[in-house]
């Protein structure tokens, strides 16, 4: 079977998120020796990860998400493929067909945040007229990708639910594929940095992170605690400037030590938060290593890998218990708060604070029983059988 795979997210430099979800499904599926040969999509076909993979051909398609030259453009690459199935690892599909031959198409729904939280996009940053016309067009795009697919894959029970609420009439099946947390790697384990402490968030921005609540609980820690900082992960946008100017705090690079800048009028004067932007993977896992905790406050997820990528870096997580959180991670070990209210945030940080052995050693017992829920090749999978399943119809 060939299989043709829209692969332009592909990679967290791209789309953390999504490009993460794509790669890793790919690596697990190509890893299953199925026979089947993927064609990608690529938007740098020389730096893919897959790029001497006998069971891969690259296709270049370096073609913008979210535009219109994605709608014109992408039906014809896809139909030079010649592929038996399509899939599209997120809603952004065209609405022109492929070709004239029907291709089976499978798209991935990853959560309907723009649905949930219509402030948490970029479009919010322009107009309202454009805002109000992009919004228009999402809505378009993404009922064409669930009523004109033949399978729906999500990563949880809460996205299949959240699906059904808002499109009561939709047919397409829906598929619980899951995702997969890393491998554990105990030898990296660290015990928490006691000499200079810190709690860390990753993620953007966007409001439905929540990250102004982890702001506002770090205020009061830091009267109780001035040598606790708050490490900031995320990548360096318009949303993330808006919270430094909102709460008076700005940019501090990575390794910089001190160096704050307060700014006139601002909400908070709070010490000891750093923003740090993006860092690489390896850094990631380092910090990881020796935080006291992630706090993770999102009120939408569909997923939610931070905290397993801190479980799996033995790193204990506080987290919000909104969306899907309590399904992914459970409750054993997790310290979870309700997202509404910072209050939950700061009795957790002074738990962590009073036992940070303890904590570790909570979240460490439950760590290889996440893993094995979380597991790429499970989800790699049950995305074949899909596969298998649309080639037969």
């Amino acid at each position: 079977m060939r299989i043709c795979f829209d692969a332009r997210m592909m990679g967290p430099r791209n789309t953390r998120g999504i490009g993460r979800y794509a790669e890793e499904l790919l690596r697990a599926m190509l890893s299953l020796k199925s026979g089947h040969r993927f064609v990608l999509l690529e938007k740098d076909v020389t730096s893919s990860p897959f790029k001497n993979h006998p069971d891969v051909d690259h296709i270049a398609a370096d073609v913008p998400w979210y535009t219109l030259k994605e709608q014109v453009e992408m039906p014809r690459l896809i139909a030079s493929t010649n592929a038996d199935v399509l899939h599209v690892p997120h809603w952004n599909v065209s609405i022109l067909p492929p070709s004239a031959r029907p291709v089976p198409r499978i798209v991935t729904i990853h959560d309907l945040i723009l649905l949930e939280e219509p402030a948490s996009a970029n479009i919010t940053t322009r107009g309202p007229v454009v805002a109000g016309i992009k919004r228009f067009a999402h809505r378009i795009v993404l009922a064409n990708a669930l009523y004109r697919s033949q399978a729906i894959l999500v990563p949880t029970q809460y996205v299949k639910d959240r699906i059904s609420f808002y499109y009561k009439d939709l047919k397409t099946p829906i598929i619980v594929t899951g995702e997969g947390m890393p491998d554990l790697d105990e030898s990296h384990w660290q015990d928490a940095d006691t000499d200079h402490p810190y709690f860390m968030t990753v993620g953007s921005a966007y409001p439905h992170k929540n990250l102004e609540k982890v702001i506002e609980a770090w205020q009061v820690v830091s009267q109780t605690h001035p040598n606790v900082r708050l490490l900031i992960v995320g990548k360096k946008d318009q949303f993330m400037e808006r919270l430094q100017k909102e709460f008076g705090i700005w940019n501090l690079e990575f390794g910089s030590g001190s160096g704050r800048t307060q700014i006139p009028n601002s909400k908070f004067q709070i010490p000891n938060i750093e923003f740090l932007g993006d860092v690489s993977d390896e850094e990631l896992r380092s910090l990881y290593s020796r935080a006291h905790a992630l706090i993770f406050p999102s009120r939408q997820e569909g997923f939610g890998l931070p905290p397993l990528e801190a479980i799996a870096a033995g790193c204990p997580v506080i987290s919000s218990d909104a969306a899907c959180l309590p399904e992914v991670l459970g409750r054993e070990g997790i310290l979870s708060f309700n997202p509404a209210s910072a209050d939950g945030i700061v009795a957790h940080v002074e738990t962590v604070l009073k036992d940070p052995s303890g904590v570790r050693g909570d979240i460490r017992r439950i760590a290889p029983a996440l893993r094995k829920r979380h597991d790429w090749k499970m989800a790699a999978m049950r995305t074949l059988e899909v596969y298998q399943s649309l080639k037969k119809t």
